[in-house]
């Protein structure tokens, strides 16, 4: 490095660290773009999946009915049309004095399952709905639809 605080009289320091950040950015974009969920275009399985809404009231189920799309509230997503509807009561867990827990049903709340279907695309490591929305057992979901925002867990996820 010279007095100017150039390598080899030609570039300098700073110049060197803006090439490399501007390498790493389109590594990452080629990578992002390129990965096994960028190109998913067609589908090839229909995915059917179930997402488990609890602790509602019944007035929530009022408002799902089979064939209602389906969006991702924070994407704005659509990710599948319901296919089923189905409740039961909402149960939560309370301490006994012996140190067991006992399961008691909640008045006045339910548990939903609502199943969605999508067309689907799968990969050795995930599965996903329309286009590039990546679904997996567990996972926590907002949804919207034309009549309700909930929040749930997807349940179960079933490829035909």
């Amino acid at each position: 490095m010279d007095k100017n605080g150039k390598l080899f009289g030609k570039i300098s320091i700073v110049d060197l660290i803006v090439i490399i950040l501007i390498l790493v950015v389109l590594a990452g974009t080629a990578w992002r773009f390129t990965s096994p969920g960028a190109a998913l275009s067609q589908a090839d399985a229909v995915v059917e999946y179930t997402i488990r809404i609890e602790g509602v009231r019944d007035f929530t189920l009022r408002h799902y009915h089979e064939g209602l799309r389906v969006y991702d509230r924070q994407a704005g997503q659509f990710i599948g049309r319901i296919s089923g509807i189905r409740s039961g009561p909402h149960y939560e867990p309370h301490p006994l004095l012996d140190g067991t827990v006992a399961w008691k049903a909640v008045p006045g709340q339910i548990t939903i399952y609502i199943d969605v279907v999508a067309d689907g695309r799968i990969t050795p490591t995930a599965v996903f709905v329309e286009g590039t929305y990546e679904i997996a057992a567990g996972s926590m979901r907002y949804i919207n639809t034309k009549y309700v925002q909930t929040s749930g867990t997807i349940y179960s996820v079933d490829i035909r």
